[in-house]
């Protein structure tokens, strides 16, 4: 996490989000820099990517029967579920606010 100078962390999603401006759309990216909107749009697609991440993640193990009591009698088999739902969640945050 990298913090701004005041002290304001910008997650994973939202530096992802300045890697791709700056060598996607540079002269947006030197804009937002100029005119110090960079940071706080950071901050916003970082909290957004965040939540729909989780929101995915969660949609899909509730779609799959993922459940709590699965979790108790076979935590491994869980575990590995759950971290292909994430994985699948990251995907589609990248895709569609991240490269947007």
């Amino acid at each position: 996490m990298e913090k701004t100078k005041d002290n304001i962390v910008i997650g994973q999603y939202g530096r992802m989000k300045e890697q791709y401006l700056k060598y996607n759309n540079p002269k947006e990216y030197r804009r937002m820099v100029r005119e110090k909107e960079l940071k706080p749009y950071l901050l916003k697609i970082d909290k957004i990517a965040v939540e729909m991440e989780e929101d995915l993640a969660q949609s899909f193990a509730k779609g799959n029967g993922l459940t709590e009591e699965m979790k108790n009698l076979d935590p491994d088999r869980w575990i590995g579920l759950m971290n292909n739902f994430r994985m699948c969640a990251r995907e589609m945050v990248i895709k569609d606010i991240i490269e947007e």
